[in-house]
């Protein structure tokens, strides 16, 4: 087991590199940027069912992408990051489209933003989705969910799994795997970083929404992966939920992606390709699959 990264002497500059990945790559706005450019054309070459309602608050809604060829496809809720203050749904429609045409819904989650909202209330935001989305499977003739979160939606796919409500789950409204990339799980380092002006994050907050401090309690496999190129400290976020989830006897597999930041990640993620983490982890769970 390798040793957990010490970050009690880091100066500001280190800690901001180390858990701020706008700072830790310098070119970020480009891969936002980009995001936002093929999302845009994503949703001229898919059809969908745009800002469905799931809660009361301006940004509770959900964007669903049924594959036209497939019956009671699995269904797909994607969590985008952006530090819980910042990202939108509409910035990331890119990512449906390599699922969809592998025959794979897509329910892609907006949710509100930090300082309008607390983190808690974002985390309150998250289960009402997830409980939503759950209670419409039987309309959308979907079977199986799966959740993949980035970066901050990767901590609330977190939340989600760390909840005592998998017990009685129906087979078509079961969760059959979660992929988690590139996440923040101890949100005590944000006290420290200067986005902590829009999160307003304070000590008691952090504690309550500290992944490490309440370990996954569903039965279904977990993927936990980050990119090789980030931050040391940033890494050990993941190996840190990562052991924390082998240390509960959960299926859980952890990979280091070479050759990648925490945006490009992303991208290799979403491709089609066989090797990408996303599909190798469907493809294990969901023998329905056919990706090639």
């Amino acid at each position: 087991m390798k040793t957990k990264f010490d970050r009690k002497n880091l100066s500001k500059d280190d800690f901001e590199y180390n858990y701020n990945p706008r700072v830790a790559v310098p070119n970020a706005q480009e891969y936002i940027d980009d995001f936002i450019d093929r999302s845009k054309t994503a949703r001229t070459l898919m059809e969908g069912v745009y800002d469905i309602r799931y809660g009361s608050k301006p940004k509770q809604t959900l964007d669903l992408h049924l594959p036209k060829d497939s019956s009671n496809p699995p269904l797909l809720i994607y969590i985008h990051g952006g530090y819980w203050r910042a990202i939108d749904k509409n910035d990331h429609s890119f990512i449906a489209l390599p699922f969809i045409k592998n025959g794979i819904a897509v329910a892609n989650v907006n949710y509100d933003l930090c300082p309008s909202v607390t983190l808690t209330e974002i985390v309150d935001e998250i289960i009402e989705a997830f409980h939503f989305v759950r209670n419409q499977v039987e309309e959308w003739k979907t079977n199986g969910i799966y959740l993949i979160g980035h970066s901050a939606g990767a901590h609330l796919a977190g939340e989600i799994i760390g909840r005592n409500f998998f017990g009685l789950e129906k087979d078509h409204s079961r969760l059959k795997g979660s992929i988690l990339l590139s996440g923040i799980y101890e949100p005590e380092v944000v006290l420290h970083l200067d986005v902590n002006e829009d999160i307003k994050l304070d000590r008691e907050m952090a504690f309550t929404c500290n992944l490490i401090n309440k370990p996954p309690l569903c039965e279904s496999p977990i993927m936990i992966c980050v990119g090789g190129d980030e931050p040391e400290g940033w890494i050990d976020q993941s190996r840190s939920y990562f052991e924390l989830c082998d240390s509960q006897n959960l299926k859980v597999d952890f990979k280091i992606v070479e050759g990648t930041n925490h945006f490009s990640l992303l991208d290799h993620a979403m491709s089609e390709d066989y090797e990408s983490v996303s599909y190798t982890h469907l493809r294990a769970h969901e023998t329905s699959l056919h990706v090639v």
